[in-house]
């Protein structure tokens, strides 16, 4: 997946019991394939590996398997070995069973569905025969190191002669190993070509998991009640917004009515459709473990956890409730029902975006929140100065791609402003600050004097505040009128007081807090905004831009000149690495030096150079680029 869809890869593993990871077999590990597998570490997802293009110029399995173990820092057991690579690839042989599996060209519309298989002799060819015996018995020593019961069988009966372990006892050795994601198993082929997908589709069924064999912590609190997870939503001209729901307990029927714990509320959904790519075909159940369309539900987006009822939800808190009382810790009902959702990164471009005219600005509206309930990594706010409809994504062909389905899909031709950069404000010094707000509104005196002390805090990016009260304050504070001063701090850190960025790694603590008694929260909460904003003034602003992981992936030919231009960007070369004929430059670049940098990579390497980016973390700009930044802002440069 390309950088910029992260989320689409993080919301369909959420939802998976186990993956194939699809390898280049000249390229191996990849930058966003590396991304991809921490994503799956952390849904811990079992995996089989694909080595996919074996005919493809410069293909080496032995490569791309190094890669896996160097890179991934797993083990993997080969299942596979290719007959032939590149243009010589015909077929392979399975190492566990012996057998090989050979391709036959029928004529040019080869589709790959004439192949043979048959076990692999001596007589054929010695040297495949060697290879494959050596293969076997190193998969047989890795799989008893990691398995138990299956070494036991290895050194009671058969240390001798490993030819005579049966392949299905190693099989469910492997299974076993995959399932609890102590090592991958690697296959091979060429998609393309339908060569290799058929015993990938075996391995499948063999290795990975059905969906009971996944242990999940809130399905003992559900019983046999429905739980299911809202996951992605797609928006059809006809039937509205479709929405993607795997179920993990429980059924589901069509024109029934379901509870949204995360919306709290209630309703009713009229269809369910199994999707075939774009063909739709409509069931009328759908059993835990299954995944399938749902047409009706208007409120759901990705994240949400849906029940039978909201009875069927309080009765699940109890019990889980219970359960955490047993286990001598507190959690709030609700929370510990709700399926995780899908983590969504920040988005670092954003752009202003404008209808053609006024009176389309409503359809734009629309579009934009249709948009938005099918990406999340999506955001779109107004801009408090302009007013100006501004939009967040994840990267330049992410904008891009947004921009052409509103023109697309909804027929609205925008125009789109200049790509700008999510920057950050964070504090230099500490400071305090006391404000008084004194107002008469009707018949009503409203009086609130605040003082109010930021300091900096070396952080991890944290946006939200920490608040604290000094001694004095939290005595004598009122439990209703906490929420109003989180609120005002909340609200005063989300744009900051130089260029209006959010403020992050500050601590607040409010020192002081007189309260005239007939004062509204709404007021209290104006007073303590204006006097945090005061102090971040006087403490000393300091922006911070986006640092992004650049990996650039470009021929020996071509390095010197990548290098030259990243010098010219402010970038920092960690590595420079090897990658066959090429060679992978990973460096740390700030976002701001990155703007059309793929017209100019491409224009520089003659179209052969890729490259990806992904988001580090923010950094301080020094005293000189902040104030030609500041300048740049103002409209003075």
């Amino acid at each position: 997946g390309h950088v910029d869809f992260t989320v689409e890869v993080e919301r369909c593993l959420r939802v998976l019991d186990g993956a194939v990871a699809v390898f280049d077999a000249s390229a191996g590990v990849e930058a966003q394939t590396l991304t991809v597998w921490r994503q799956a570490d952390k849904h811990q997802i079992p995996r089989i590996c694909f080595l996919n293009k074996m005919d493809k110029n410069r293909a080496s399995f032995t490569y791309a398997v190094e890669s896996i173990k160097q890179k991934l820092k797993t083990k993997p057991l080969l299942l596979q070995l290719p007959i032939g690579e590149a243009k010589t690839f015909i077929g392979l042989v399975d190492v566990v069973t012996k057998e090989q599996i050979i391709w036959k060209p029928t004529s040019d519309l080869d589709d790959g569905k004439n192949f043979e298989r048959k076990l692999l002799l001596e007589t054929d060819d010695p040297n495949l025969f060697q290879e494959v015996q050596d293969a076997r018995n190193t998969l047989i020593e890795q799989v008893a190191d990691l398995d138990d019961e299956f070494a036991e069988l290895v050194l009671g009966e058969n240390s001798e002669n490993f030819d005579l372990i049966p392949a299905d006892k190693l099989q469910s050795a492997i299974r076993r190993i995959t399932l609890a994601q102590k090592a991958v198993p690697v296959l091979c082929g060429s998609a393309l070509k339908n060569k290799g997908v058929q015993p990938l589709l075996d391995a499948i069924t063999l290795y990975l998991p059905a969906p009971n064999e996944r242990s999940y912590d809130f399905l003992q609190w559900y019983k046999d009640d429905l739980c299911a997870l809202a996951f992605k939503v797609l928006h059809d001209k006809c039937r509205g917004p479709l929405v993607f729901v795997r179920v993990y307990s429980g059924s589901l029927k069509p024109q029934s009515a379901v509870y949204n714990i995360n919306k709290s509320c209630t309703e009713r959904m009229s269809r369910l459709l199994l999707p075939f790519a774009d063909q739709q075909i409509e069931i009328p159940s759908l059993m835990p473990g299954n995944i399938a369309l749902t047409v009706g539900l208007k409120q759901s987006a990705t994240g949400d956890t849906i029940v039978s009822s909201k009875a069927s939800a309080v009765a699940a808190a109890r019990r889980a409730g219970r359960d955490a009382g047993e286990k001598k810790r507190s959690l709030s009902g609700v929370d510990s029902l709700l399926l995780a959702g899908v983590e969504i990164p920040e988005p670092v471009f954003f752009c202003t975006i404008e209808p053609p005219s006024m009176a389309r600005q409503q359809d734009l509206d629309n579009a934009l929140s249709c948009l938005q309930r099918e990406d999340p990594s999506l955001k779109v706010k107004p801009d408090p100065d302009t007013g100006q409809t501004i939009l967040c994504g994840m990267g330049e062909l992410h904008i891009e791609i947004i921009h052409d389905r509103i023109k697309r899909e909804y027929g609205i031709e925008t125009y789109l402003g200049p790509l700008q950069i999510a920057y950050r404000e964070t504090i230099l010094n500490a400071a305090q600050a006391t404000d008084t707000l004194d107002k008469t509104v009707g018949d009503k005196r409203h009086c609130v004097t605040a003082e109010v002390e930021v300091r900096p805090r070396s952080g991890e990016g944290a946006t939200k505040p920490i608040i604290s009260y000094a001694e004095n304050v939290r005595e004598v504070l009122p439990k209703e009128l906490q929420g109003a001063i989180e609120h005002g701090i909340t609200n005063s850190c989300i744009q900051g007081p130089l260029l209006g960025f959010p403020v992050q790694d500050i601590d607040v603590t409010v020192q002081s807090l007189t309260v005239h008694p007939d004062t509204s929260h709404t007021m209290v909460s104006a007073c303590v905004s204006r006097c945090t904003q005061k102090a971040l003034k006087k403490a000393g602003i300091q922006i911070l831009e986006p640092l992004m992981n650049l990996e650039i992936t470009v021929s020996e030919d071509h390095l010197s000149a990548a290098l030259a231009d990243l010098a010219q960007r402010r970038g920092n070369i960690q590595e420079i690495q090897s990658r066959q004929d090429n060679r992978v430059v990973v460096a740390a670049v700030p976002l701001a030096e990155m703007m059309g940098y793929s017209t100019v990579l491409r224009s520089l390497t003659s179209g052969s150079a890729t490259f990806t980016l992904e988001l580090a973390s923010y950094q301080a700009l020094s005293s000189q680029e902040q104030n030609a930044l500041l300048q740049r802002r103002m409209g003075l440069v």
